[in-house]
């Protein structure tokens, strides 16, 4: 049995989207990452995560990324959440 040939008004299941293209280069989120290091949050918090006991802890150089937006453009955590896929590149 041949497959079906799919057609021109046909939308592709997978789609290659490249974040760096969402965020424009001079947003201000963009300059807060050139000067802050994220990744540091990483450190500060090790003591209080356990690798063995407990669910799988949410990266929090995330939460703090999602922390700083919500500060940043004034927004309550129901319309910071609904706003997430908009700031989707920032993160």
């Amino acid at each position: 049995m041949r497959a079906r040939q799919p057609t021109s008004h046909e939308p592709k299941l997978f789609q290659h989207i490249d974040m760096e293209a969402l965020v424009p280069q001079n947003h201000i989120l963009r300059q807060i990452d050139r000067v802050l290091d994220f990744f540091a949050i990483h450190e500060w918090v090790a003591p209080f995560y356990s690798e063995c006991i407990g669910r799988p802890a949410v990266n929090p150089e995330i939460v703090m990324r999602i922390i700083l937006l919500s500060y940043l453009f004034n927004h309550s955590e129901r319309e910071h959440f609904q706003a997430l896929p908009i700031h989707a590149g920032d993160l």
